[in-house]
C-alpha cells in the first residue's frame, strides 16, 4: 500500500494536515468523506528515490502548451485517445516528456481515464490541469476544456515571462554594484589602510567598518564563505517550513514596487483561473480549494479558504472575500455584481482582463520605478566608501597643518 499526505477541512472549520495509508487515492477520498472532511490536497508520499525519478520528469511549461495544443488538435480530428497519445509521444522533444507520454498511454490502456492516467504525473500535469480534464471527460466537452487550457497555461507563461525579463536590468545592475565593491574591498583599501596605520590617525566609523568588511574578506574568507553558504542554506530550509513560508508570502505583498506587482498578479490569476474553471463546470467550492492550492501564496489562499466556508455557510462569494484586506473593494464589488446578475464568469473575465492590463503596465514600467531605488542605493553605497577614505587623509591634512 502507498502512504498519502492530504490537507483537509474538517467539520469545525479546521484545517487537518495528516497521512493515510490506502492503495489508491480514490479511497483516500472515500475516507475523508466518511470522516466529513473536505479535501484541500491529497498526494502520494514519495520515497528519496521516486522524489528523485519525480524531478527527472519535470517539463518546461512551454513543453506542456505545445503537448496540450496538439493534443487538442489530434482530439478534435477523431482520433482515440491512445493515438493521440502515441502520435504525441514521437512528436515529444525530450525524452522526459515522452516518458511521460508513454507512461499516460500505458495507464489509459490498462483501463484508467484521462485525467487518472495524468494525475500520476503530478509534477507534470498540476491539480488544475487534471481537474479540468475530468470535467471535460465526464462532461463531454474535452475539445474545449483542452482549448481553455492551452489559453490559460499561454496566459500564465506570458505573465511570468514578463516579469522575468524586466526584473532582469535590475538584477544585473545590483549584481554589478556588488562586485565593484567586493573588488574596491580587496584592491583598493588595503593600501589605504597601510598608509592609514603608517599616519596612526584616530580613524572615523566608516572606515573602521570598511577596514573590518576588508579583514574578514582578506583573512577570514575560509570562515566567511562557508558561513555565507551556511547562512543562505538554513535561511531556505526555514522558508520551506510552515512559518519561513507564511512570513517570505505575506512580505512578498509588502514589497516596495514589486508587493504591488505580486498583489495585481495574484488577483488576476485568481479570477483568470476561476473563470476557466467556472465555465469548465466545476463546482465553485472545488474551484476554490483548487485555487487554495494554485494561487502561490499561503496569505491568500487563506482568504480562499475562508470564502469557501462562506459560500458553504450560503454567505456567496462576496460577503467573505469583502472581509479580506487583499481583494481591493472594487473587485469585491464586480463579484457581488456578477453573482446577483448571474454573470459571474463574465465578471470574472473582466476583472481578469482590466488586472492584466494593471500588471502589464507595471512590469513594463518596473524599470522606470526601481531606477530611483538604485540611484539611492548608489549613492549612499558611494557616500560611504567616500567617507571611509576621505575623513582619515583631511585628519592627516589637518594635523599636518598643525605641525
Amino acid at each position: 500500500m502507498a502512504v498519502f499526505n492530504y490537507r483537509a477541512i474538517n467539520n469545525a472549520g479546521q484545517v487537518v494536515v495528516d497521512t493515510i495509508e490506502a492503495p489508491n487515492i480514490g479511497f483516500v477520498t472515500e475516507q475523508l468523506d466518511r470522516l466529513n472532511y473536505l479535501p484541500l490536497n491529497i498526494s502520494e508520499k514519495k520515497n528519496a528515490l521516486g522524489g528523485l525519478f519525480a524531478a527527472k520528469t519535470k517539463v518546461d511549461p512551454k513543453e506542456l502548451i505545445v503537448f496540450t495544443k496538439q493534443f487538442a488538435t489530434l482530439f478534435k480530428a477523431g482520433v482515440p485517445l491512445v493515438g493521440c497519445l502515441q502520435a504525441l509521444e514521437e512528436q515529444a522533444g525530450t525524452p522526459s516528456l515522452k516518458e511521460v507520454i508513454r507512461k499516460t498511454a500505458d495507464e489509459i490502456q490498462s483501463g484508467k481515464s484521462l485525467n487518472e492516467a495524468l494525475s500520476m504525473n503530478p509534477k507534470v500535469f498540476p491539480r488544475l490541469y487534471v481537474d479540468m480534464v475530468r470535467v471535460g471527460e465526464v462532461g463531454g466537452m474535452l475539445e474545449d476544456v483542452l482549448d481553455r487550457l492551452v489559453a490559460f497555461l499561454s496566459h500564465d507563461l506570458e505573465i511570468r515571462t514578463n516579469i522575468k525579463k524586466a526584473t532582469r536590468y535590475p538584477l544585473i545592475v545590483l549584481s554589478g554594484v556588488v562586485i565593484a565593491f567586493i573588488t574596491l574591498i580587496t584592491l583598493v583599501v588595503p593600501r589605504f589602510v597601510t598608509i592609514f596605520k603608517k599616519m596612526k590617525v584616530e580613524l572615523p566609523l566608516p572606515t573602521q567598518i570598511l577596514i573590518g568588511i576588508n579583514t574578514v574578506i582578506t583573512d577570514y574568507w575560509m570562515i566567511a564563505i562557508p558561513s555565507v553558504i551556511a547562512l543562505v542554506f538554513v535561511t531556505k530550509k526555514w522558508l520551506r517550513t510552515p512559518t519561513g513560508h507564511r512570513w517570505w508570502d505575506a512580505r512578498k505583498m509588502k514589497l516596495p514596487v514589486f508587493g504591488t506587482l505580486n498583489v495585481k498578479t495574484y488577483i488576476s490569476r485568481f479570477a483568470k483561473t476561476f473563470e476557466t474553471l467556472n465555465r469548465s463546470g466545476l463546482p465553485i467550492l472545488q474551484t476554490l480549494n483548487i485555487l487554495s492550492q494554485t494561487i502561490g501564496n499561503v496569505i491568500v489562499a487563506d482568504e480562499l479558504i475562508k470564502a469557501m466556508r462562506g459560500v458553504e455557510a450560503g454567505q456567496g462569494l462576496a460577503q467573505p472575500l469583502k472581509r479580506s484586506e487583499v481583494f481591493p473593494p472594487v473587485v469585491v464589488q464586480m463579484i457581488s455584481i456578477g453573482e446577483k446578475s448571474g454573470s459571474l464568469d463574465t465578471m470574472m473575465a473582466n476583472i481578469a482582463e482590466y488586472y492584466d492590463r494593471e500588471v502589464d503596465y507595471t512590469v513594463k514600467n518596473l524599470t522606470t520605478l526601481i531606477e530611483p531605488m538604485i540611484t539611492v542605493l548608489l549613492g549612499v553605497v558611494i557616500l560611504f566608501i567616500a567617507l571611509a577614505i576621505f575623513m582619515p587623509m583631511w585628519d592627516m591634512l589637518g594635523h599636518m597643518g598643525k605641525h
